[in-house]
């Protein structure tokens, strides 16, 4: 082992340092109830927290974790009996907490039956799932399944007994469980798109129609896809944090997360089955979620979105590095308070502009070392909610928005970064990149982005003064004005 410690599990667990705090609750004596697909660093940090709290209140039920894709969990929390830590920094302050709420994994490429047995198993009744925004295989514009998507395609060829892609890796568990008298099941997108129970649950239905439609008038009666907004930094571990931890803990911790103490989970009302009681733990269950979510997402996911996507541009490595750049954060803060508040559903009321002020500290918690580039991944799947339905707020009120105009400007340059013809800064992780690696320059690479009705829409990607637009601000960019470039939004 690197660090030459001793690795955290249930034989080492009273190596701990004495400030850690730990359950109280009898591991042994749970069941399981609640499945979790996508049991990355944000689910560990996030849902399993919530978990965690109703364990410790008296609930009865743990978690098993599946994982679709890499990593592996059987190597990643096997070995460490499902323990793991959670700490919560800002400034000089740090809470560590260890977490024992996951009782099993399970790697669905490794054990496909094993995975859907959970699934199909009449006592768990809800699933909720983090896959990032591509793991859905949708067409951002429209939210419709992309039925040229690689895995689709690779579901559609085979009978759903070993699937690769969620949709299809869902059709498959909800076909066993009406096959074996299982009753209704909740699933529960905690990804960051919106309305995403409705995205999951249209994918699910295409994916069946395509596949299984036999299945259909079951989903009808049996499956609910609640939406969600779910909110809490968690970055992924830099080489520092580690360390830290290392002398923090006296163990090695491989499945450690850290995280901001704030926190937030909105749950639409809208269930099948038995669930947690996650509001008895913190979590908000309403009827409509639509001002939170375009809240959070247009105000704190698009801040996010902006300075990642700048920094990376201006040299910075952390968000808390690019939000104290007088011109990034000046940038970024007038643009969302002219161009992004004013357009705001009315529920959201007078609080957006505190709501605002507070993204810009949360992402200044210099404790959180959040790499722009991965904040910038897959900003194909991100823009439209971020960015894009903004500015379509702006144009239908006939009002300019050179701001967030200058956001998109910003995704132009940070892929042509990744061309030779400027400079090979990076190699951009994103969806899209495949399609845009041959471009010959900026102008060429703008030209075949912004002309993608998949992410733009018909009536974006067909606006040639948009295009031109931010293609000229994309080579500003690229040249390093940025006062000028940002100084127009």
């Amino acid at each position: 082992m690197a660090s030459g410690l001793p690795r955290l599990g249930g034989a080492t667990l009273d190596r701990l340092p004495a400030g850690v705090r730990r359950p109280d609750w009898m591991r042994g004596a749970t069941r399981i109830r609640t499945v979790h697909i996508g049991a990355g660093a944000f689910h560990r940090g996030h849902q399993a927290d919530y978990a965690e709290d109703l364990l410790q209140g008296g609930w009865d039920a743990a978690l098993v974790g599946i994982n679709l894709k890499p990593p592996a969990l059987r190597d990643l929390l096997g070995p460490q009996d499902g323990f793991y830590t959670r700490t919560l920094r800002e400034g000089d302050g740090a809470e560590t907490r260890l977490m024992g709420a996951i009782r099993g994994v399970v790697d669905a490429e490794a054990n496909p039956g094993g995975a859907l047995d959970w699934l199909s198993t009449p006592e768990v009744t809800t699933v909720t799932i983090t896959v990032t925004e591509k793991g859905y295989c949708h067409v951002p514009a429209t939210g419709a399944l992309d039925m040229g998507h690689p895995d689709i395609q690779a579901d559609l060829r085979g009978d759903l007994d070993r699937p690769r892609s969620l949709p299809g890796f869902l059709v498959a568990a909800l076909r066993a469980r009406r096959d074996e008298g299982g009753g209704p099941i909740n699933l529960v997108s905690c990804d960051n798109l919106p309305g995403n129970g409705r995205i999951l649950a249209g994918v699910v239905r295409e994916m069946a129609d395509a596949t299984a439609p036999d299945l259909l008038p079951w989903i009808e009666d049996n499956l609910a896809c609640p939406s969600t907004v779910v909110d809490r930094i968690v970055p992924a571990l830099t080489p520092e944090d580690r360390d830290w931890l290392d002398r923090r803990l006296g163990l090695r911790d491989e499945a450690a997360v850290l995280a901001e103490p704030f926190r937030q989970w909105v749950i639409e009302d809208s269930f099948r089955a038995e669930r947690p009681q996650w509001e008895a733990v913190g979590a908000q269950i309403v009827s409509d979620l639509s001002p939170q979510e375009a809240l959070k997402m247009r105000v704190l996911n698009a801040a996010q979105t902006l300075l990642s996507l700048l920094g990376a541009l201006a040299g910075h490595d952390f968000s808390h590095q690019a939000v104290r750049n007088p011109v990034l954060l000046g940038y970024v803060h007038g643009t969302i308070l002219r161009e992004v508040l004013p357009h705001l559903p009315d529920a959201v009321g007078g609080s957006s502009k505190d709501y605002l002020d507070q993204s810009l500290r949360r992402i200044g918690n210099t404790a959180i070392r959040h790499r722009c580039h991965q904040i910038a991944t897959d900003t194909s799947r991100k823009i439209r909610q971020r960015l894009l339905d903004p500015l379509r707020a702006r144009r239908a009120g006939g009002q300019p928005g050179p701001g967030l105009e200058a956001g998109v400007a910003a995704w132009v340059a940070y892929l042509a970064a990744g061309l030779p013809a400027h400079r090979d800064r990076w190699e951009p992780d994103d969806p899209v990149w495949a399609r845009l690696a041959g471009s010959r320059n900026v102008d060429d690479l703008a030209q075949a982005l912004l002309s993608s009705e998949d992410i733009f829409g018909s009536d974006l990607s067909r606006d040639e003064a948009l295009r031109g637009r931010i293609t000229a601000r994309a080579r500003g960019l690229l040249d390093g004005e940025f006062a000028r470039v940002l100084g127009g939004g």
